[in-house]
């Protein structure tokens, strides 16, 4: 069978016998992903369906396994569940997933931002907790989540959070899949040493810098370094660290030496670990 010429052509289609694919909610660089109805149980389901021109990759196809993975090993944390592994009739690999009914928390803080509201660090509790520990629960198993922003961080209707996406997890007791000179993740989170190393050599230590940026941005209303890839490149491993504080004198000046662990140029000077990082950040903020 012929793969679909568009990823809303296959809108419509039964995945498995089971899963009837209803709209396309999101496409990102390996997969598409559809709201679908589990047929047997009459449940929506967020449907992750490998692109069509990576359908027979084995490459791409081992990722996508390898996200199942990730997923199945965090299945007890605040990591997004996945439920089964199934092939569309033109061979395309599907991972079946919770759906998931809220927004994520980059939308939050856009329209935060818009609307000139800013953040408290008590506000950020509830949001980043749960993240913090599912990283770090991925951590002691050796999965990098690699790819850590607002916009993987989802927030549901009821309140909870559920962190998404982890097509470019590293497992760093299995050999690397992104080639020397690639970079994977987005550039605005990238800890120094992504922009300058090999990727095998990348531990842990990037997780715990984009926890950092993501909560400086949730505080600030900006990333403490923006612009161009170009920029980011020079920057990022260069400059010196931004102060919270003078971005918003409401912030316990003490907060900025905590910006300076969490976002340390040498990872030997970064904090240790996610956990460190929170606990320092709690302190720092004056909720310990």
């Amino acid at each position: 069978m012929n793969a679909p010429k568009t990823p809303e052509a296959r809108c419509g289609q039964v995945v498995g016998e089971r899963y009837e694919l209803l709209e396309l909610v999101a496409s990102g660089g390996q997969g598409n992903v559809y709201r679908a109805r589990d047929k047997r149980q009459g449940d929506f389901v967020a449907c992750k369906v490998l692109q069509s021109q990576f359908a027979h990759d084995t490459h791409w196809r081992e990722r996508m396994l390898r996200e199942a993975k990730a997923l199945t090993i965090l299945s007890n944390t605040a990591a997004v569940r996945v439920y089964d592994q199934k092939w569309t009739r033109d061979g395309a690999l599907c991972l079946i997933m919770e759906w998931l009914d809220g927004t994520p928390l980059e939308d939050r803080l856009c329209l935060a931002e818009e609307q000139g509201v800013t953040l408290t660090p008590k506000d950020l509790v509830p949001l980043l907790e749960p993240i913090v520990r599912t990283l770090e629960v991925a951590h002691v198993n050796g999965i990098v989540h690699r790819d850590l922003k607002p916009s993987n961080v989802f927030v549901l209707s009821d309140g909870s959070v559920r962190l998404i996406d982890f097509g470019f997890a590293k497992f760093e007791r299995l050999r690397a899949m992104t080639a020397i000179g690639q970079i994977a993740g987005s550039p605005t989170y990238l800890a120094p040493e992504c922009w300058k190393v090999q990727q095998a050599q990348l531990t842990k230590k990037i997780d715990v810098y984009a926890l950092g940026v993501l909560i400086f941005r949730a505080l600030a209303g900006r990333p403490p370094f923006e612009g161009t890839m170009l920029q980011l490149m020079r920057d990022v491993p260069h400059r010196p660290r931004p102060s919270l504080h003078e971005i918003r004198r409401d912030l316990p000046i003490e907060l900025d030496d905590w910006v300076q662990g969490a976002l340390a140029i040498d990872p030997d000077q970064r904090f240790d670990s996610v956990t460190a990082l929170w606990a320092a950040f709690r302190s720092a903020a004056g909720l310990s």
